[in-house]
This record gives C-alpha cells, structure tokens and sequence, in this order.
C-alpha cells in the first residue's frame, strides 16, 4: 500500500516563519496534552513495581515468598483487571467524552492503588491491583485519544510517538522508588513506593476537567461551535478565521459526516468493510508482536533472568533495573518524536532488525553461561539485555500506539483501540502467567521461542505494513481505505475552508 493523498498538504495553510514556542496559547495546549501523557506515566511506575519489589526482603516474608503461578498472578493481575474494562471502557468514552473517562479510571486507580498500599495479605494485594487495572483500562482507553485529537497537527507524529516512551519515565522512577527503599527496614520498604504511585494520576484527576475536549469527540456530538473554539483557541491563537483552523474544521467535519452516513459505529462495524478489516487485523496482529519479540521475560522478570547468569546481589539488580528503564526511554523517545522525520515503517523495521541480532546474543551468552559457567557470557547477557530493549524500545515502546490509533476513523477509534488493547492485554496475561513457569521449568532454552517469533514479526511488519508519515489524522484515518479517499477528503476541505 502507499501512502494515499498529497502528504503533508495541511502544511500549506500554517502561515510562513510560524514558531509555536511564540504562541502563549500553543504553550497551554502543551500543558493539558502533558496531564494525558501522566497517564501512561502511571503505566510505567506500575509495570515496574512488580519488578522492583521482587528483591525487598521485605516484600517477600511479608507475601510469603510468592514463586511460580502466585509470582505470574501478582504480575498479570492489573491487565486481568483491564481486560474487564475494555468492553465498557469505549462506550463510556464515546458517549460522555475523553475528560469524564479521565475522572472515572482515576478514581477507580486510586482506590486500587489505596488498597494495594494497605494490603493485609497477599489476596488484599491481588484485589487493590485488579481494581488499580479496571480503572486504568479506562484511562488508556482515552489517554491516547485525547493526545492525538487535541494537538497541533505537526506535533501529533512527535508528540503521540513519544507517548509510549513515557512508560519508561514511570519505570525510571518506580525503579528508583524501590531502589532507595530497599535499605529501610520494616513494611515502608514496600508500601512506600506504593503510596508513591498515587501522585501522577491524583495530579491528573484534580486537573483534567479544567482543559478542553477533544474537539473531534465535541463534532461528533454536533458541538460545531465548540469544536471550532478549541480549534481556534489552541491552534488558531484565537483566530476562528485562521487558514489552518478553517482547514482543520471542515476535514473534521466531512470525515464525521461520511462516517455518519455510513453508520459505522458498532464493535461489529471494525469488521464489515474490507478497509476495517485490514485495520484490525494490522492492530490485533501489532499487539501480539508487541507482546511476543521477548521483552515480557526482561521488562517483569528481570530479577530471575539476571539470577540466571549469576547477578544475584539484589542491590545490583535494582541497580541494573534503573539504569534499564533510563535506557529505554531515551531511545523510544528519540524514535517517536522523530516519527514523521524517519517514517513509523523504518522505525519498526530497524527495531526488529536490531531485537533479533541481541536477543539471538542473549540466547547464546545465557546458555554458555548455564551450560559452560562461563562469567564473561554471564556480563555480555547484561549488556546484550540492554541493547535488546533498546531496539525494543525504539519501535514498540514508540511509534507502535500512534500507529494504531492514527489509522483508524473517529467513530470506531475508541472501540478499535480497547480492540488493540484487549489483544494486548490478553496476550500480556498469558506472557506474565507463562513466562515465569516456563522459564523455571526450561530456563535460558526458553529463549529459542522468541528469536523464532522475532522473525515472524519482521517478515510481518516489512509486507503488511504502510507508511502513514505526513497527514492529518483524518487523512491518515482514511489510508487504509485507499488513495481516492484522502485526495476527496483534502480536496472537500480546502474548497470549504477558501469559501469561509
């Protein structure tokens, strides 16, 4: 497939020597898009805590030293929580907007986050982070959406493609939460990072209903006047007659009518039309890479896999888990914000590329180490380890979300994205549950399945995926529905806006 219309084209009404940083109104839309994107803050500090705490000796007498399926159940249980939400999560979101799903998953993840920082046992534990995930299932249902809808439409690629490298802020901190923790004695060693996690969405929940809607959601709901001061506001500097803002408005608003007229709105809708079908297939499929290139066995058991090659001194390993997380965001933020500039297709492929050499190394290194107790493989698995969810990170903690969402159109995109979740998250259970099982039974053997599924992903992504660089987001909505569709959609739009 190529890429459908003239790329680029919304360019030609931003006005010559433009500079955002000069418009004070720009620097406020920054702001609300930073209150989403502390969202998947939250993510990442959560994804790390399980990871994190494994060590404390603390955690560990006070839950009973959990191994095997009660290890795998306290890592799967937050996206067995999410799975429960992801069917209610999208109908909330289209029918009372981003803003009010924002409210409701925070105050479910903070309640979870209370209960799982005052856990009397383990079960209590399991509860607070099921509850923790329901509400978050929510929030990552309308986080995203928010952030692509709401920018300026030449920060969205950057923007948006750096949105999943935020996880690894949150993994950075929650990694250096239990890092310093560690050394205290007492149950604070645990519950405080715990207590920690509350911060980014109490911020988030205090604030979010003082921005704006997403003008999309607000056309959707016949809030055209609405829509248009959002627009001008932050994208117009106020300007309702602004080239771009006119342009804006009527491609937003054709693209909701054509979609109306075709009474695309159901879960059955994501696969009535071969266009659907492509797209779904594409975002089911890129979930379950996702979940499969063998960065599960490294982002929440990195404790067992650095025991594996003899790195047991817990302090190091927290050590190695901080300065993993650092890692992982520089090159997925570098990536992302870079999106429009390489192309979401190069990014992935050289991700890929770069996985499958490093995690063929860590295959190798780690069985030398086990088999031939070799001390030199035991360190380049570390540093193979690195490397690997560098690359990891370059194209799935990425451009991977922006992808996504950006292809499909609004009316469907909520659902389509619990759509890409749900596939996600289920494939998430099954790693976290999986994984540790597996790996106790078969040990480095176990990474021979992924360097052969890293293949399959490769060959995957290089024939099924376009290139989407270069449009607005309803352009790009309309790609998979071919070059005639985005040429119609920039045509209408521009005829439209020179006549208001």
């Amino acid at each position: 497939m190529v890429s459908a219309g003239n790329t680029s084209h919304y360019r030609h009404y931003i006005a010559e020597g433009f500079r955002w940083y000069k418009s004070k109104n720009l620097w406020m839309l920054q702001g609300w898009i930073l209150l989403y994107l502390l969202g998947n803050f939250a993510n990442g500090f959560d994804g790390a805590l399980v990871n994190g705490l494994q060590p404390d000796k603390e955690w560990q007498t006070y839950f009973n030293h959990p191994v095997g399926s009660t290890l795998g159940l306290l890592g799967a249980i937050q996206n067995i929580g999410s799975l429960g939400s992801i069917p209610v999560a999208p109908i909330w979101n289209d029918y009372f907007g981003r803003r009010k799903t924002v409210m409701l998953g925070g105050a479910m993840m903070l309640t979870g986050a209370a209960l799982q920082a005052s856990a009397k046992n383990v079960n209590w534990f399991i509860g607070g982070r099921c509850l923790l995930g329901f509400g978050g299932g929510f929030n990552n249902n309308a986080d995203p959406l928010m952030v692509i809808e709401l920018c300026f439409p030449s920060h969205r690629a950057p923007i948006a493609g750096s949105y999943n490298s935020i996880v690894n802020i949150g993994s950075v901190v929650a990694a250096a939460a239990t890092f310093g923790t560690y050394y205290m004695s007492g149950q604070w060693s645990w519950r405080l990072p715990l207590l920690i996690q509350v911060i980014p969405t109490s911020i988030q929940w205090c604030l979010i209903m003082f921005g704006p809607e997403s003008p999309r959601w607000l056309m959707g709901k016949g809030k055209e006047q609405e829509a248009l001061r959002v627009l001008a506001k932050y994208h117009g500097n106020g300007d309702e007659h602004d080239p771009l803002v006119l342009y804006e408005f009527e491609e937003i608003k054709n693209a909701i009518i054509a979609e109306r007229e075709q009474k695309r709105y159901g879960w059955i809708h994501l696969f009535n039309s071969p266009g659907m079908r492509r797209r779904s297939f594409t975002m089911m499929a890129l979930a379950v890479c996702g979940q499969w290139s063998g960065n599960s066995m490294v982002s929440y058991y990195l404790n067992q896999v650095l025991t594996t090659v003899g790195l047991t001194d817990k302090p190091s390993q927290l050590g190695i888990n901080v300065g993993l997380s650092i890692w992982n965001f520089l090159c997925g933020f570098i990536a992302g914000f870079n999106a429009d500039k390489f192309g979401r297709r190069p990014i992935f492929l050289t991700s890929i590329v770069g996985m499958l050499i490093t995690f063929i190394c860590v295959t190798i290194c780690s069985a030398q180490y086990v088999e031939a107790h070799s001390v030199v493989a035991g360190k380049l698995t570390v540093l193979f380890i690195f490397l690997f969810t560098g690359f990891y990170a370059i194209g799935w903690a990425s451009v991977l979300l922006l992808y996504v969402t950006e292809i499909v159109p609004f009316s469907l995109r909520s659902k389509a994205h619990s759509l890409f979740a749900i596939t996600q998250a289920s494939m998430q259970v099954f790693n976290q549950y999986v994984n540790p099982i597996a790996f106790l039974a078969i040990g480095w053997k176990y990474y021979i399945v992924f360097d052969c599924f890293i293949v399959i992903i490769g060959v995957f992504v290089y024939f099924c995926i376009p290139e989407t660089k270069g449009h607005t987001l309803e352009e790009t909505a309309l790609m998979f529905d071919g070059e005639d569709a985005v040429a119609q959609l920039q045509k209408q739009a521009e005829e439209q806006a020179s006549r208001a």
